[in-house]
Parts: C-alpha cells; sequence; structure tokens
C-alpha cells in the first residue's frame, strides 16, 4: 500500500527541520494534507493538517486514548471508562460514540476532549529523535479511515507549549548567537494573547510591546534556560522585530523617508522564496515562509520597526540583516510535483472531498510580513483543554455525512423578545444576562463559589454542578437567544476548573491572584494594553512619514480607546490641534487644557510639555512656550525639536539684546542747551 503512494511533495529530516519550524512551515503556508514521520522502515507518526492546524494523529505508540483523556479532565468517571471500554470489546465502534450513548458525555464536551487529544499528540510528537525524517503529501488523507473526523485545534498554544518543554537546544542557541547585541521588540502584528502563556511569560512578552528587550533582559527575568527558549521562539514564529538600540545613526547617514529599502528592518530570520513547482527538487530554506511579493532586490521577510517613543531616550537604529544565497544554505526542505494517485485506496478522492464539505477550500498562503495576521480559519480560538463551547467544524461549514463527531444542531432562535416567555423563562433569562455580565469581574474561586483554600477535589465537584446548571445545550428552545450569554458563564466555568485542578497551573494563578489582574477583566484590560502599545508604535512611524497622515489619527483614536494613559491623549490633543478648525485661540486653549491633565497625571510625559509648548508658542505666549521646551529636553535630551526651540529662543533673545545695545551706542549723546543760541556763544566766549 505504501509503494502505491505519489512521491511526497515535500520531505526531509527533523534534525535540518525541527518538528515546531515544520508546524510553523504547515501554519503559514495553510496546508492541507498529511504529514508521515519515519525512523527507518518504521512509521513513528502520521499527522493530518488542515489550512495548516493538525486535525488528526496517529502514533505507533498507544498513547492519549480519548477515554483516558476525558478521565484525566474529570468528564468522567472511572467506571464510565471501563464501560465504555467493555462496549467497544463488544461492538468496533468508537469510544466517543458510545460515550455519548450511554449519556456519560454531551457534544460539546466531547468536542474539547477531541481538541485536548489531539493537543497531546502533538506535544508528544516534538520529543521525536532528530533523526526522524518526513514526507508531505499535499492534498492527501492518509488517516481517512482511522478514527473519527478530523478535529483541528489553534496552534499557537501547544507550539509554546512544545518548544518550552522540549527545546531542539542547537537551533536555539543558533538563533541566541545570530540575535547577538540586538533586541527585540513586539512586531505590529503580535498575537501574544494566542500563545497562552503563564502569568509571569505574559508579564515578560508585554514588555516588548513597550519597549526593546535584550536576551539578556529575558534571561535576568525567566532564567537562562527559558529566556533563551523564547526569544527563539518568538523569532520563530514572526512575533518580534530585532532592533539594534547601541548603533546610533549619524544624520547624514539616514536614508530618505522616500526610499522603499530605509523603512525595512528584518523581523526572523530571511527566507528564500518557494518557487513554483518543477519536476527536480526545488531547494527552500528552512520553515519560514515566502514573501509575498519577492523581487529582485529585496527576497527577505521584512517588517517595518516603528521608531520607539520619544520618552523612552532610545534611538532605535534599523538592523539589516544581509540574505543568505540558496547555495549556502542546507537543503531542508524537497518540493516535488505530486500529483494524488487514483490507485491509492489510503488518500482516496472521497476522503478528500469529505475536507471540503466540511472545510472547504484551504486559504491561499499567508504573506510573511502577516506573522499569521488572525487565526486559521479551521482553528479553534485558544482555550483550555475543557472548553465545551467551540465546536468540531466552522458555524459555515457546508453539511457532510451524518457522523458520530458531527456538531449537534443549532436551537432555533426564540421570537426575539421576553414579552412572550413564560414566567419562569423570563426569569431563567435574566438570571442568564445578569451572571454572564458580571462573572468577567470574578476570579476562578468566585466563578465556582468556593474559598481559596478549595481543594482540587472540592473544585471538582463544584463544577460538575454547576456545569448542570449552566451548560448551554441544556437550554429551552425558547431561549435560544441568550445561548451565547450562557456558553460564555460555562466558558469561564470550565476555564476555572481546568485551572484550580491541574498543581502548577494552580499555582501560577495563585501568583496572579496575589498580584492582581486574576479576573477576566483584568486579562482583558492586560490585553487593552499591550494592544493599545502596538497600535502606538504602528501611529508613530506613520506621523514619522507623514505627520498629517489620517490612518494614523485613526490608530491613534483607537489607542485612547483601549488604554487613555497620558502619550496618547498628548498626541491625539496635539493631531486635533492641527486641524483647520482648531487654530483660533480659544480653541487651541481647549487643547492646552487637556495636555494639562496629561501632565497632572503623568508629570514627566515629555510629549504633552513638548506640545504644549508649541501650542503656547502658537498662541504667542513665548515664556511658557521655553519653560515647557526645557522641561521636554530635561525629560529626554534626545528630544531635538525640543532642544532646537529652545535654542531659537535663546539666539532671538540675543539677538534683540545686541540690537538694543547697538542703537544706544550709535544716538548721538543730548544736546548742551548751554551751547546754543545766544547763550551758548556767551558762554563759550
Amino acid at each position: 500500500m505504501q509503494n502505491q503512494l505519489p512521491a511526497p511533495t515535500a520531505s526531509g529530516s527533523l534534525r535540518k527541520t525541527p518538528f515546531p519550524h515544520l508546524l510553523v512551515y504547515a501554519l503559514e503556508r495553510r496546508l492541507t494534507g498529511t504529514f508521515e514521520l519515519t525512523s527507518g522502515e518504521a512509521t513513528l507518526a502520521t499527522m493530518l493538517v488542515l489550512g495548516g492546524c493538525p486535525a488528526k494523529i496517529r502514533t505507533n505508540e498507544p498513547i492519549h486514548f480519548l477515554g483516558t483523556v476525558l478521565s484525566e479532565l474529570g468528564m468522567i468517571t472511572l467506571e464510565q471508562l471501563e464501560t465504555s471500554l467493555a462496549r467497544m470489546q463488544e461492538s468496533p465502534r468508537l469510544q466517543g460514540e458510545i460515550l455519548l450513548e450511554m449519556e456519560a458525555v454531551d457534544r460539546p464536551t466531547l468536542d474539547a476532549a477531541l481538541r485536548s487529544q489531539v493537543e497531546r499528540k502533538v506535544e508528544h510528537l516534538f520529543s521525536l529523535p532528530a533523526e526522524t525524517t518526513f514526507a508531505y503529501y499535499d492534498e492527501l488523507d492518509l488517516l481517512q479511515g482511522f478514527g473519527g473526523p478530523p478535529t483541528p485545534i489553534d496552534p499557537f498554544p501547544v507550539l509554546w507549549r512544545g518548544v518550552r518543554d522540549t527545546p531542539v537546544l542547537e537551533h536555539v542557541e543558533a538563533t541566541v548567537r545570530r540575535i547577538g547585541g540586538a533586541s527585540l521588540r513586539a512586531s505590529a502584528a503580535a498575537q501574544f494573547a494566542r500563545f497562552a502563556f503563564d502569568p509571569e511569560e505574559l508579564h515578560v512578552v508585554g514588555t516588548l510591546s513597550q519597549r526593546a528587550v535584550s536576551v539578556n533582559e529575558l534571561t535576568n527575568a525567566l532564567g537562562t534556560h527559558l529566556g533563551q527558549v523564547l526569544a527563539y521562539f518568538l523569532m520563530i514564529m514572526k512575533q518580534v522585530d530585532l532592533l539594534d538600540i547601541q548603533a546610533q545613526a549619524a544624520p547624514a547617514a539616514q536614508p530618505q523617508a522616500s526610499t522603499p529599502s530605509a523603512e525595512l528592518a528584518v523581523s526572523a530570520p530571511a527566507a528564500v522564496p518557494a518557487p513554483a513547482p518543477t519536476p527536480t527538487p526545488t531547494p527552500v530554506q528552512g520553515p519560514q515562509p515566502a514573501p509575498s511579493q519577492p523581487s529582485a532586490t529585496a527576497r527577505h521577510s521584512a517588517a517595518v520597526v516603528p521608531p520607539g517613543p520619544p520618552s523612552s531616550g532610545q534611538a532605535f537604529a534599523r538592523l539589516q540583516l544581509q540574505r543568505q544565497q540558496a547555495a549556502r544554505s542546507p537543503l531542508v526542505v524537497e518540493e516535488h510535483v505530486a500529483p494524488p494517485s487514483e490507485n491509492d485506496d489510503r488518500a482516496s478522492s472521497p476522503g478528500m472531498k469529505a475536507f471540503r464539505s466540511a472545510f472547504g477550500a484551504p486559504p491561499a498562503p499567508a504573506s510573511s510580513s502577516s506573522a499569521f495576521g488572525r487565526p486559521p480559519a479551521h482553528a479553534d480560538p485558544p482555550s483550555t483543554p475543557a472548553m465545551a463551547t467551540a465546536t468540531s467544524a466552522p458555524a459555515d461549514a457546508a453539511p457532510s455525512e451524518p457522523k458520530i463527531e458531527q456538531a449537534a444542531p443549532q436551537v432555533p432562535p426564540d421570537r426575539g423578545s421576553g414579552r412572550n416567555l413564560a414566567p419562569d423563562h423570563n426569569s431563567l433569562k435574566t438570571k442568564i444576562l445578569t451572571r454572564a455580565e458580571q462573572i468577567t469581574s470574578q476570579d476562578y474561586f468566585q466563578m465556582l463559589g468556593l474559598g481559596r483554600d478549595a481543594s482540587p477535589e472540592e473544585v471538582q465537584k463544584a463544577f460538575i454542578a454547576l456545569a448542570k446548571v449552566w451548560h448551554p445545550d441544556r437550554l429551552p428552545t425558547a431561549l435560544a437567544s441568550v445561548k451565547d450569554a450562557c456558553s460564555k458563564v460555562f466558558s469561564h466555568l470550565t476555564e476555572a476548573q481546568a485551572t484550580l485542578t491541574d498543581a502548577s497551573k494552580r499555582e501560577q494563578y495563585m501568583m496572579l491572584l496575589k498580584d492582581g489582574g486574576a479576573t477576566p477583566d483584568d486579562q482583558a484590560k492586560i490585553q487593552a494594553i499591550v494592544e493599545a502599545a502596538t497600535e502606538f508604535q504602528k501611529a508613530e512611524f506613520l506621523l514619522k512619514r507623514n505627520p498629517s497622515d489620517p490612518k494614523a489619527y485613526e490608530i491613534i483614536t483607537r489607542c485612547v480607546s483601549l488604554d487613555d494613559q497620558p502619550d496618547y491623549l498628548a498626541t491625539l490633543a496635539w493631531l486635533e490641534a492641527q486641524r483647520p478648525e482648531a487654530q483660533e485661540r480659544e480653541k487651541l486653549l481647549e487643547k492646552i487644557a487637556i495636555l494639562d491633565q496629561c501632565i497632572d497625571r503623568s508629570p514627566r510625559c515629555e510629549r504633552a510639555f513638548f506640545y504644549r509648548g508649541m501650542l503656547y508658542k502658537r498662541a504667542e505666549e513665548p515664556a511658557r512656550a521655553l519653560e515647557d521646551f526645557k522641561r521636554a529636553a530635561a525629560l529626554n535630551p534626545r528630544n531635538l525639536d525640543a532642544m532646537r526651540e529652545v535654542r531659537i529662543y535663546n539666539m532671538r533673545q540675543a539677538a534683540s539684546a545686541a540690537a538694543a545695545n547697538t542703537g544706544r551706542a550709535s544716538k548721538p549723546p543730548p544736546s548742551d542747551k548751554r551751547g546754543g543760541g545766544l547763550f551758548g556763544k556767551l558762554f563759550k566766549k
């Protein structure tokens, strides 16, 4: 059967292309097909990917059975597990089908367990030996007869867990050496929230959105090993840009803003774009993505590096990494033309047709500058293994054959108004909406109605009791309009249970609880702060190119809505003061009042002092303007604009004083009345 397969579309070894690079390779190209991982003649694992997301895995080792996963997550009892295993021996059926038949689990719970099963198997593949080789068969399903339908997962969290727990040290060390003395800063498309970092890791990566951070700072915060692994991971995932903060670019050497290359900096290892398939092997350098618009002059993965805020006291010089010639790079992946074989019963066309009907055609490869700009089309949002509200296929997926893993039918919507509901339904609807609104302000213990000393057994018992009340599938048909609110409550309860019953996760959460920020609202605020900082960098870059760029104003307005910190408010007030309708003195004074508030909130807000000085200058109040310019220059000696304003004012004052002195010296002395007329003549005599 193996001999009936066509030649693989791509092949290589895990020594040259480690497994995490292989996942990144699949994710960025949104591959749909099958990877076979072998050692000698033995097949260690077979992994199906849909749109770049792992969806089904078969390993040669008997690991992570569905029933075991459900039991470990506390979703079924040991008695239910044993009963399902006994029924599987009586009739060859899927264990998920049997558990549903037993009513031991419901659809959302089973879907969550299936995703957790795939995640665990993916993590197992990180430990495969470096001698393992892989082959990729595009558009072929080699697992069609294995298990149930595919269950795509979000690969971001499992990628981080796999790299953190089983790093390929030689690649980590090589990446750290290549970074050298440069620093890292969050790229414009960074999506740190998707990786499910623990609180300490999230705090560190959040700093990358505020300022440039060196590898040494990462190792000081997280330890040498974890800090280097994190730097390596963020690089291969294209979440950071490289910045050289040591070199100070001379003003005369700065390129013109109109030069395209002047605005580019490499954010990840240089990549050679994959050419169109040809009958002969074509080298591709690693799992790095191909640029969306390669050219003869610039074929590297590039991202704009926005300048840092002036208040940081750092002048970022762009670090240009030269693209390596393809001939000098190892042959990591070999791509071939490989049309599917019609005689291969393991990769028959009906199986791939089923994929198309359930998931649609795979999307086009993402450009390298997107840094995976959005979650893959077939991936679930980040969730804990016990998240029980997602479905196994997108809501807009075309209907497929009835199977045991098919999503439960949607509840028909109600009539949209509580006026036609029964009194008990109205009361329940109000309760659901109120709970959904309040739950995000509670910590995990409060969600479950427990004290902070509750044992894992007590947590599990409380969760089971609440799940019977808040599971969205238990809602009456008449309350379909609040099913999303009920799902929200159940999702938070599930996350609380998964965290508090896991020893390591609970320990990390208790630290977060002690420091504050342990509620979903707090986490949303942290995410908003990170997002605002990232967006502000983009606005700064646009303003540097064009001070009147309307796109920059839109971005700054969004930053203020996310996090109204003084820097953002001051910049927004300054941009609004440039508008033609804001040139009157009364309007200027309104903007100055806003800048006054910014300075009251942050006495070291250099932007507010400088912008207020400019507005005072426009309002013809030079003394106040000078005071603000001096303060801005003192806070940031590299604010050349503020220093220039101070110098110009001093030069004008000196010129005025010199003109006054010259006028007094050239003016004739007052005439002596005694020397004029008859009396003067008499006095002379």
